[in-house]
């Protein structure tokens, strides 16, 4: 464990203005990409086994009549579709709202705390990019000093909330008085896609929008950083993949992804215990990565956790879905709600396949 305590002294969420309930967005999706009777039998089978509830979004079209629609073409077949740079237009507009609520909402946390002492800002998107983008916004919106350090974790996906964290961690170690600020921002709904593909059906069923900001520094806080480690899980770059294209920015989600997380999330942990020090016995607190039903169900049968000790990430995905990298903080935000203290093991999944994982406390 670290000698320089490094923590999470506030940590913040926000979410866009529509909320859907998984119902509705079943809806759309029947009526703009199922065709035929099986196509629509396997979008309600995808759909009734997602244990999601609802999912938010920054475009309304979802819930409403085709004729009331914004940002899709106003017609079932929706020709035609959005492009990448519209989508990429509406991101950088919805980037710096979603961006300006979850800082404002952390600045709330700390009364007292002039935002001019954040020495680094940190940056976390996959859905989206411009340059300047929501970390200049920042600075001309909370008055950040112009000397900041700032830097952009971009396109790594579920997991880019990890390696945020872990840069966050290392400044702070290595620049005395740091106040490392981090806002994560996804978009995810903007790139849903007109295909029948079945990795393409399931990724429309999991994602949505969502927002965090956090500050890391050594001032004592709800969440102490220790321990990370990554790993690769050899010849797993097929089954998962998120890349640019046409319309938008493409998934590419195997079915096989539960199973080789099963297969490779023991070792992760083996291994974050034997370099850490820590005991599996002194655990007492679960933040898995709510990626989906199938990942929450794999990894809490390998590691031996009934779903109460999983019962923060069924939660949030039920409520929120699967927000990419922005959704471990929900996790956290919740276990800090909750009041639960302890050590905790946290880890997120990721193309490549990446797994991402880590020891903290909640104090």
């Amino acid at each position: 464990m670290s000698l320089s305590p490094v923590f999470i002294r506030a940590l913040a969420t926000a979410l866009p203005e529509f909320q859907n309930k998984q119902s509705e967005i079943e809806a759309f999706m029947l009526k703009t990409v199922a065709k035929s009777e099986r196509e629509k039998n396997f979008l309600h089978k995808i759909y009734e086994g997602s244990a999601i509830d609802t999912r938010y979004s920054v475009i309304p079209d979802y819930r409403l009549p085709t004729d009331q629609w914004t940002f899709f073409p106003k017609n079932a077949d929706l020709e035609p579709v959005p492009t990448t740079a519209q989508r990429n237009a509406l991101f950088c507009v919805e980037a710096n709202n979603l961006a300006t609520l979850a800082v404002r909402r952390l600045l709330d946390q700390l009364p007292g705390f002039d935002a001019k002492g954040i020495t680094h800002l940190i940056t976390v998107s996959c859905t989206g990019f411009s340059a300047p983008g929501f970390d200049f916004h920042l600075v001309k919106e909370f008055g950040l000093a112009p000397s900041i350090h700032r830097f952009h974790i971009g396109f790594m996906g579920c997991f880019a909330a990890f390696p945020a964290l872990k840069l966050a961690q290392s400044l702070v170690k290595s620049t005395p008085g740091a106040q490392v600020l981090i806002v994560d921002v996804e978009t995810c709904t903007l790139h849903f896609q007109k295909d029948f593909q079945p990795d393409v059906v399931v990724a429309n069923a999991l994602f949505a929008d969502g927002a965090a900001a956090l500050l890391v520094s050594g001032d004592e806080g709800p969440l102490q950083l220790h321990d990370f480690r990554s790993h690769i899980i050899p010849g797993s770059e097929d089954d998962m993949a998120w890349i640019i294209g046409e319309h938008g920015f493409d998934m590419k989600l195997s079915s096989y992804v539960p199973r080789l997380i099963e297969s490779n999330i023991q070792a992760v942990l083996d291994r974050l215990f034997t370099d850490s020090g820590w005991n599996r016995n002194e655990l007492k607190l679960w933040a898995v990565h709510p990626g989906g039903r199938a990942i929450l169900d794999k990894t809490a049968k390998v590691l031996g956790l009934d779903q109460g000790q999983l019962d923060v990430s069924y939660s949030v995905l039920r409520r929120f879905g699967n927000m990419s990298s922005v959704t471990i903080f929900f996790v956290l935000r919740e276990i800090l709600d909750r009041k639960q203290k302890g050590k905790l093991f946290a880890c997120a999944f990721g193309p490549g396949l990446t797994v991402e994982s880590g020891f903290l406390e909640a104090r």
